[in-house]
């Protein structure tokens, strides 16, 4: 759910951009992203990419597929959820399957069927926050959704990179910072506290360790180490504690590591922290899960 998110977001403001004459990056490769390593079938134009993006459950990263996932992830699991939470997430499920939303983005109108799916992520994210007994359900909800959150931005970062060199500012374009800002909900934000500067280094800096904005890798990973805290007590302390140890281990590498300011070496430190929130996940698998790598 977490990942639906950021992702109906992100392709939003995408596709505001596209609209606004500020095409950021093409249609073609971010269709790419949500099918990786597999031939791309033959799309003509944003709105069969977007359907094929939303709908095709082919696409193993599609949102079709996510939603899904999510509803048989609660299926499984409804011992430890509310009614009212599984009855969000059905909701969801049916209105991704609802073919008038398909003809629609098809009639070029997705900005319609955009603001209806981050409208039932609302709700969703509401349902959790307010139907959820504070227990173990609730917390790996959330260390859950917060790790999503902070890989996810991490992807985002990168792209960016590689879109805009921020190391040169006469290259840097500060336009496709300002909307990946838009895509997360951080552009206010940022106005606010740069008293109406843009500077895209302080934009690059805002999403990475800016601990006060929520949609910040700092921020999330923060969140996560104090959810994991907060699970019970139990015969698992020597494993919590390894779990423990490499979180503190990543938000360190985040806080006390500064990469050289050329793009490749703030590649190689995002890749290197996104190792560090792999293994926070396999260390969770291991330990709670039992899933072996």
């Amino acid at each position: 759910m977490e990942r639906t998110n950021i992702h109906l977001r992100n392709l939003q403001t995408l596709y505001i951009a596209s609209q606004d004459g500020v095409p950021v990056i093409s249609w073609e490769t971010i269709y790419k992203e949500y099918n990786p390593g597999q031939k791309s079938a033959a799309c003509t134009g944003d709105s069969e990419i977007l359907q094929n993006i939303f709908f095709d459950n082919n696409l193993e990263y599609s949102l079709s597929n996510n939603i899904l996932r999510a509803r048989e992830n609660a299926r499984s699991a409804q011992d430890h959820i509310t009614k009212e939470l599984w009855q969000s997430l059905n909701d969801f499920y049916h209105q991704m399957r609802n073919p008038a939303l398909k003809a629609q983005i098809a009639n070029h109108d997705p900005i319609t069927v955009f603001d209806q799916f981050i409208k039932q992520c609302m709700h969703y994210y509401g349902t959790v926050d307010n139907s959820m007994f504070r227990g173990e359900g609730f917390y790996f909800l959330r260390i859950g959704g917060f790790i999503e959150r902070a890989l996810q931005c991490i992807l985002l970062l990168k792209r960016q990179l590689m879109i805009s060199d921020i190391s040169r500012p006469e290259q840097a374009d500060p336009v496709s910072w300002r909307y990946l800002l838009i895509s997360l909900s951080g552009y206010e934000y940022y106005l606010r506290a740069n008293a109406g500067s843009f500077n895209v280094e302080s934009m690059y800096n805002q999403i990475l360790y800016e601990d006060h904005f929520p949609n910040s890798v700092a921020y999330s990973l923060y969140q996560t180490a104090s959810f994991t805290k907060s699970l019970k007590k139990s015969n698992l302390e020597e494993q919590k504690d390894s779990i423990e140890f490499l979180l503190g281990k990543t938000i360190a590498y985040l806080k006390y590591n500064k990469p050289e300011p050329d793009t490749n070496s703030r590649l190689e430190f995002l890749t290197q922290l996104e190792s560090g929130i792999h293994e926070i996940v396999q260390a969770f698998d291991r330990h709670y899960f039992k899933v072996a790598y």
